[in-house]
């Protein structure tokens, strides 16, 4: 287990990263139950679940034999494949702002 997920921390990213570390070990991570709930926790906040990718992967440069750790990292990159972007600039938002009925 790593360091990051068994201690209790004012961080939100190290609190994510160690509920993905949780559900990671709970069961199949191709379980999109599990994903989901990750995504719920973040609050559908992809920086969140960034940040909380950028301290496991911290984790576990160099020690390539932590398997929990990466579990915990291919969970959390799931999840933000999978969380919900809101994006003012993407094509289809200000195509449909600016079309005429």
């Amino acid at each position: 287990m790593a360091c990051w997920a068994a201690v209790a921390s004012t961080s939100p990213a190290l609190d994510l990263a160690g509920r993905a570390a949780a559900l990671a070990r709970q069961g199949q991570r191709d379980d999109p139950a599990l994903i989901e709930e990750l995504i719920t926790a973040s609050g559908n906040d992809v920086s969140a679940l960034g940040a909380a990718r950028d301290h496991v992967a911290r984790s576990l440069h160099g020690r390539s034999d932590d398997w929990d750790a990466t579990a915990t990292l291919l969970l959390l990159n799931r999840a933000i494949s999978q969380a919900q972007r809101h994006d003012p600039m993407d094509w289809k938002e200000r195509w449909a702002r600016h079309r005429k009925p």
